[in-house]
């Protein structure tokens, strides 16, 4: 169990928060939060296994090889950013310690308890965690039936985007079942992800006082909780389905999306705070949508439409249409390894 904690703490938090610091140099210190490092940090990770799984699929991998590869490469990968973005760690902005942002992470810690004690008996819930399984135990990726464990040969429907291998990568590197790792650790990571964003969209909202985008992420929350009202509301799907790559998307990738875009409508800046800015958004942007495909095909089909109209909007309303062509290269990566896995298949 001890190994457990100190492996989870090393590649899912350590890890993560490494690979956040360098792009956020790109950062005004106002919105270089220790939360957002962490976030972009979990979305280059997510990116980065999209880009190293599927020529490991299309070869013929096995998923320790897999595993061991993608340990490798992030590890090194989180160093060198850290070492690169040491110097300004100094500059990260912690947030101040006023009533309303402890009552938002007394309702964090409150939701991240509940989730522990959750059960989930959909159907898409078994082949999330039915693949992850499979591919923890049989050394292999979507080549074995999730609800049977037969062998089918290559699911083309889904392969392209390796979720429930994902969850089985972070199971591999804390040596704990994907069940107990999906339901439990990489939940409460997920709900932690969801809450960041949104403190910091906060942040965007309400730039004149700190309190109210802590009391804007307090009333996310009482949502979020209150909000099962149908069985197709991002709450529901936050709640019940956390792990899951639809709701990954809905209630991680997209609110960063629109966390993005804020980001570069909300101030008015020249120079260099722009061009760094608009970097840093052509790398988050990039990572999101790699990210989103990472966790469901759908996320190819949601974000870089989303993206575009941003950037058009961006551009109509700052007059600053370079942001096109910076979003149109972010869509790149994802548009080639969408035509390389048709083409394959």
């Amino acid at each position: 169990m001890a190994l457990t904690v100190l492996l989870g703490i090393f590649w899912l938090i350590a890890v993560p928060f490494g690979l956040g610091i360098f792009p956020c140099k790109l950062l005004q210190k106002k919105y270089r939060s220790p939360g957002m490092i962490f976030a972009v940090g979990y979305l280059i990770m997510m990116a980065l296994f999209e880009c190293e799984y599927l020529p490991a699929l299309l070869l013929g991998m096995h998923f320790k090889t897999l595993c061991l590869i993608f340990r490798l490469s992030v590890g090194f990968l989180s160093l060198a950013f850290a070492i690169l973005g040491v110097k300004d760690v100094k500059n990260i902005a912690l947030p101040k310690m006023h009533p309303y942002f402890i009552a938002f992470i007394l309702l964090v810690v409150i939701q991240c308890f509940a989730r522990w004690f959750q059960g989930v008996t959909d159907g898409d819930d078994a082949f999330f965690l039915g693949t992850a399984v499979n591919s923890y135990f049989d050394n292999s990726m979507y080549v074995l039936d999730p609800y049977t464990g037969f062998e089918t040969g290559l699911d083309v429907r889904h392969a392209l985007s390796p979720g429930g291998v994902f969850l089985a990568y972070l199971s591999n590197c804390i040596k704990l079942h994907p069940a107990i790792t999906g339901h439990i650790v990489y939940a409460d990571i997920l709900l932690v992800l969801h809450y960041i964003v949104f403190y910091n969209i906060g942040k965007l909202l309400f730039p004149e006082k700190e309190e109210n985008a802590a009391l804007f992420a307090d009333f996310v929350c009482v949502f979020d909780v209150f909000g099962n009202v149908s069985l197709y509301t991002t709450a529901t799907f936050l709640i019940t389905r956390t792990w899951q790559g639809k709701s990954v998307i809905a209630n991680f990738c997209i609110p960063f999306a629109f966390l993005l875009m804020l980001l570069l409508i909300r101030e008015e800046e020249t120079g260099k705070i722009w061009r760094h800015k608009r970097l840093f958004y052509g790398i988050a942007a990039g990572t999101t949508m790699l990210a989103a495909l990472t966790n469901a095909t759908s996320g190819l089909l949601l974000l870089p439409p989303m993206f575009l109209l941003g950037a058009l909007i961006v551009g109509e309303y700052r007059k600053k249409w370079s942001v096109l062509p910076v979003t149109l290269l972010a869509i790149l990566p994802v548009a080639i390894a969408a035509l390389v896995y048709k083409i394959v298949t």
